[in-house]
């Protein structure tokens, strides 16, 4: 259990490199060196047992460099806990699907997030997913819009760097990606998953495992075509045909991974890394292939955390309007009922 703590620390220290990270794995190598320095090895031969003692001068250095390390430790620590004095979290909690008793996301945060004291905002529509009532989806997206502001008139007197903005939120995919598109500027934003089957909060802090996006061309149109639809199963497949079915004008192409299922990409980095994908892919393969474009349709099969990060990389001036499809096949009408359409700066929730 010790060597595995041990080695946690200095994992965090590599990923982390910040001045108590580098403490902490200095902390480690002198531990680790002076146990060896000061170890007895007992060698047992037919001659009897020889032992050698491991120690001397160097042992004096392990433990000059522990005290060092521990000092730097106790200094970062000390310094951590007065920047969380002087900064602010922002915890929206974002529920726009079935209420499943959802616990709270505060006791989930990262370590240096629970020194700061959380000023809550609320986001609650619950079977918002079940509904083609516009005027109330209109409501759920009018609180999102509020955020920015809300963020700025709660701590005009603090940089971006003192800002810090947890999102938790089991809502519809275009929701979620509003608000990543609204939010897109904000430095220190932090989105927490739910885990369904382990009834909790994540964060994405694993490796990048390097896994990239497939894409299919499923149909082309000549270059007159105005819209294009692009549909990407991350999770679970998505029903293409519903897809041509309904807006059969549009091109279609089909984003999709190896390994599906649900929270399958619990890496900040990759997300990151294949959300640019898709926005390259869209510069350099669509844009220029259809001159009269205005209309990008997007639907989506993916964890929340991935949706809100696409839409934050898609807050460029250069895209036509942008359109998130919500996904309901109880519907007897469409499966494809509403959508919440982006253009210009304005946000609009749309049948």
């Amino acid at each position: 259990h010790l060597f595995f703590s041990f080695l946690r620390l200095y994992v965090e220290g590599y990923r982390n490199p910040t001045m108590n990270g580098y403490a902490k794995m200095l902390t480690i190598w002198s531990l680790s060196g002076l146990a060896a320095l000061s170890a007895n090895i007992n060698v047992p031969t037919k001659w009897g047992v020889i032992s050698f003692t491991l120690g001397g001068g160097a042992t004096v250095i392990c433990v000059i460099l522990l005290t060092v390390s521990l000092l730097m430790v106790c200094y970062t620590e000390y310094q951590d806990r007065k920047s969380a004095e002087d900064s602010q979290l922002i915890k929206v909690r974002h529920m726009g699907l079935i209420d499943h008793s959802i616990g709270d996301v505060q006791k989930y945060l990262p370590r240096e997030l629970k020194r700061i004291k959380p000023q809550p905002f609320d986001i609650e529509f619950d079977n918002s997913h079940k509904t083609t009532d516009i005027d109330d989806l209109a409501k759920q997206l009018a609180q999102i819009i509020r955020l920015p502001q809300t963020i700025k008139d709660s701590g005009r007197s603090l940089n971006n760097g003192k800002k810090h903005i947890v999102y938790s939120c089991v809502a519809p995919v275009p929701m979620i990606a509003a608000a990543g598109h609204i939010i897109s500027n904000m430095q220190n934003v932090h989105v927490a998953d739910w885990d369904r089957e382990a009834k909790k909060w994540h964060f994405n802090d694993q490796l990048d495992d390097g896994e990239n996006l497939i894409f299919e061309t499923i149909d082309k149109k000549d270059v007159s075509t105005v819209a294009v639809n692009i549909a990407i199963s991350l999770s679970l497949p998505l029903r293409l045909n519903k897809i041509e079915e309904e807006f059969s004008g549009s091109a279609l192409y089909h984003i999709n991974s190896v390994y599906q299922g649900y929270d399958k990409i619990c890496s900040k980095a990759k997300q990151e890394r294949l959300a640019k994908g898709v926005l390259e892919f869209i510069n350099n393969e669509i844009i220029p292939n259809y001159s009269n474009l205005n209309r990008l349709d997007f639907f989506i099969a993916a964890q929340a955390s991935f949706i809100f990060q696409l839409g934050t990389v898609l807050n460029q001036g250069h895209l036509p309007m942008t359109v998130f499809h919500h996904f309901n096949p109880a519907n007897e009408v469409k499966t494809h009922p509403w959508a919440v359409a982006i253009n210009n700066g304005t946000y609009e929730v749309v049948a």
